[in-house]
C-alpha cells in the first residue's frame, strides 16, 4: 500500500494558486454585480415606477383596530 510521506509530498504549484485566485476574483465580481442589480430592482420597485415620489408616500395611513372580544 502506498503511503504519503511528509518529506516526499509536493507543495501546491503556482498554477493551482493562480487558478484559485482567478476563481475567487470571478466569484467576487459576480457577487458585486448581482448585489447591484438586486439593489437597483428594489429601488425601482420602491419608486413605484412613477419617478416622482416613493410608492405609498402620497396615501394616508390606515389604523387597524382589534375586534372586541366575545365573552
Amino acid at each position: 500500500m502506498a503511503t504519503i510521506d511528509t518529506g516526499s509530498s509536493r507543495a501546491i504549484s503556482a498554477g493551482v494558486w493562480r487558478d484559485l485566485a482567478q476563481l475567487a476574483a470571478e466569484a467576487l465580481a459576480i457577487g458585486v454585480v448581482s448585489s447591484l442589480l438586486l439593489a437597483l430592482a428594489v429601488f425601482v420597485v420602491a419608486r413605484g415606477g412613477h419617478g416622482e415620489e416613493f410608492a405609498g408616500s402620497g396615501t394616508t395611513p390606515i389604523e387597524i383596530h382589534a375586534a372586541a372580544a366575545v365573552g
